[in-house]
């Protein structure tokens, strides 16, 4: 009872919270509609606060280890859940690159589109081309864009290799990339996050966001390192980023298991 009672509630919330951060959102792009990058200050700062928001809604704590990087920056990380676009709305808010898919979720779809979101089509080649011209364009402009190169979400075990095509933009602009590492925590007596807060595989979203809105709650970790990967191509470039993040995913839960009673 106490599981349907907290969806219920939890769902509310989110609905009546993502529906005024929409509102929020079509403000800034009309009182900004001729200063893009009034405007991507201003989303940037209201995805800050919608990232916190609906953390707090769903229960999910975030803790932050290391200092996220100032724009403009390219942000690689792991992808373990949609949880993860939460986290790093609230620590690093950006240009985030996500599957095309994502635009025609309901509800979840239309804030996507009012915020700094890039929607790539993994199923025609030719749009990452696109879509390296815009990251290129953002970057040069100022802005931070992130992006998981595993191009796939894991159970947070393992990196997968990195897919080096969005890293091109990087190479042409002579731009270190930064590395990040996403983990996740549950409560003593629960089921460990890759059962629980992982979205893998076959899972569907629905199912999965209703078992995650019933739980009691989670913790989020993100660590940012300190030092930043180059190189003069972007398959040697895919390389040494996930080394970086495998790295710091490694230190991330050696340090999760060590601060455990």
């Amino acid at each position: 009872m106490a599981g349907r009672i907290r969806f219920v509630l939890r769902l509310v919330a989110s609905v009546i919270f993502c529906l005024v951060m929409w509102l929020y959102a079509q403000w800034v792009k009309f009182i900004t509609r001729k200063d893009m990058r009034a405007r991507y200050r201003r989303l940037c700062g209201g995805m800050s606060f919608w990232g916190h928001g609906t953390a707090r809604i769903f229960g999910m704590k975030i803790r932050v280890h290391g200092t996220p990087p100032e724009a403009p920056f390219f942000l690689v990380t792991n992808h373990i859940s949609y949880t993860d676009i939460l986290l790093l709305c609230a620590t690093c808010p950006a240009w985030f690159v996500s599957k095309a898919e994502v635009a025609r979720w309901p509800g979840i779809g239309a804030l996507t589109r009012s915020g700094n979101t890039l929607f790539l089509d993994r199923e025609t080649r030719r749009d990452v081309h696109r879509m390296n011209k815009i990251i290129a364009n953002l970057v040069r402009d100022g802005g931070g864009v992130g992006f998981y190169p595993e191009g796939t979400t894991t159970d947070g075990g393992t990196i997968l290799p990195f897919k080096p095509s969005l890293l091109q933009p990087a190479v042409d602009l002579g731009i270190p990339v930064h590395a990040g590492a996403i983990a996740y925590e549950t409560p003593p007596g629960s089921p460990p996050s890759s059962e629980w807060v992982a979205w893998i595989g076959d899972d569907e979203f629905t199912p999965h966001a209703k078992r995650l809105l019933s739980a009691p709650g989670f913790t989020a970790h993100v660590r940012f390192g300190d030092e930043t990967v180059q190189a003069d191509d972007r398959k040697a470039l895919a390389k040494r980023a996930h080394a970086a993040v495998s790295k710091l995913h490694a230190e991330l839960l050696r340090e999760i298991a060590a601060a455990k009673p």
